[in-house]
């Protein structure tokens, strides 16, 4: 072992020497201790595409001094089945040595100058698929482009079903926001489109003008920002900062009791829904006494007693239909199903699903929804129990 150990670092000497002299490796064979040898096809501007900074640079090679670490201690080596070389893996696990706080106390500073920050462009892939292909763009066009480096595969690496490793400030695993804001998604909200160019939606593909507030009015063909939702907590802030929300209203998807929000809260105007509920910031859901579709509108979801995986809620649930991650789904709408993995689908306190559906069909209009838009098992909807059309994927 130390004799595999001490080769594999002397192939790493000349490996990262020829690097900082800018040479493009070809014929350095890596031992990896798994693998067979193989070739390394890495440039210097490779390398700096993360590190910028020499000190940077010395600082973490130094740890083979003072460490008796390596380099493949920290960087995982994965064949790329494209090139047939061995490349580094995307994720690394620096919370083994760095605190979390770290990146997350600079939120607001990538928030403010995102446009000096240097970002990434994903790729193109299929409905609710990860995106794997990132471009380096320096300085960043889009804000997105700068939140996309650290929440996507380009940092924590696969995560098939959109949920990674990492957890998060708020208790939950961060998401993958470049396969959820996916154009070719059922649904996503106008990060990198805008709605009338989300080639995976069906129409209608935007809301109507009257289901958003005054400061969208070029519904369809205007895009959003990031830092509309979200924002890094003020210094010492004790307010509801889950998920670094942003807005007058900051409560998703608990109200300030800790309990879901339903639609009895809008219909009965309890628990300060209208200047509490995070999604009225933008959508209006209820005002001058209209609805702005029939679904919400409908007596059955709006009264009684309904109980959900065993938990009693006093009207239906917001997350029984909806994603607690509104970025974007593979369903339209952004609802749920109740096969869904957390965090996009609700764990209640009893550890079952708040989720109720197994089917959904958009509507051609926001007044045009009827029972066999729906499909549900669930007791509490008994009128969505049999299926009548094709439904979301």
């Amino acid at each position: 072992m130390k004799a595999r150990r001490l080769l594999k670092r002397m192939y790493q000497g000349v490996c990262f020497l020829l690097l900082g002299a800018g040479v493009t490796v070809l014929s350095i064979a890596l031992e990896t201790g798994t693998a067979t040898p193989t070739a390394l096809a890495l440039t210097v501007a490779d390398c700096r595409v993360c590190h910028t900074s020499g000190n940077n640079v010395e600082r973490h090679h130094n740890l083979i001094a003072t460490k008796g670490l390596d380099c493949l201690d920290c960087h995982k080596m994965v064949l790329d089945p494209v090139s047939n070389t061995y490349v580094f893996a995307p994720f690394r696990d620096c919370t083994d040595c760095h605190s979390t706080s770290v990146h997350y106390d600079k939120h607001g500073f990538y928030i403010a100058n995102w446009q000096t920050q240097s970002g990434v462009t994903p790729g193109t892939a299929p409905l609710w698929t990860q995106i794997m292909t990132f471009s380096l763009v320096n300085p960043a066009m889009n804000q997105y482009q700068v939140c996309y480096k650290c929440h996507s595969y380009n940092a924590f690496g696969s995560a098939p079903t959109g949920v990674s490793p990492v957890v998060s400030r708020s208790g939950i695993k961060l998401t993958d926001q470049a396969m959820e804001f996916n154009p070719n998604n059922r649904s996503a909200h106008p990060i990198q489109v805008p709605l009338n160019s989300q080639t995976g939606s069906y129409a209608p593909k935007a809301l109507r003008s009257n289901q958003m507030t005054l400061a969208w009015t070029n519904v369809g063909t205007q895009t959003m920002k990031c830092s509309d939702c979200h924002a890094a907590p003020p210094s010492g802030s004790t307010g509801a900062t889950k998920f670094l929300l942003k807005g007058p209203r900051t409560y998703w998807p608990y109200n300030r009791n800790g309990r879901l929000w339903t639609l009895n809260d809008v219909r009965g105007n309890t628990n300060s829904w209208s200047t509490d509920l995070f999604c009225v910031n933008c959508h209006p859901i209820y005002s001058g006494g209209t609805w702005k579709n029939n679904v919400h509108d409908d007596g059955d979801h709006l009264e009684g007693s309904y109980t959900i995986g065993g938990i009693r809620h006093n009207g239906i649930p917001c997350v029984s239909c909806h994603v607690e991650v509104p970025h974007g789904y593979r369903y339209s709408r952004l609802i749920g199903y109740d096969t869904d993995p957390a965090p996009y689908a609700t764990i209640q306190s009893n550890g079952t699903k708040a989720q109720a559906l197994k089917g959904f069909r958009k509507a051609s209009s926001p007044f045009n929804y009827d029972e066999g838009n729906c499909y549900s098992t669930v007791g509490a909807c008994d009128e969505h129990d049999s299926r009548s059309m094709t439904y979301d994927w």
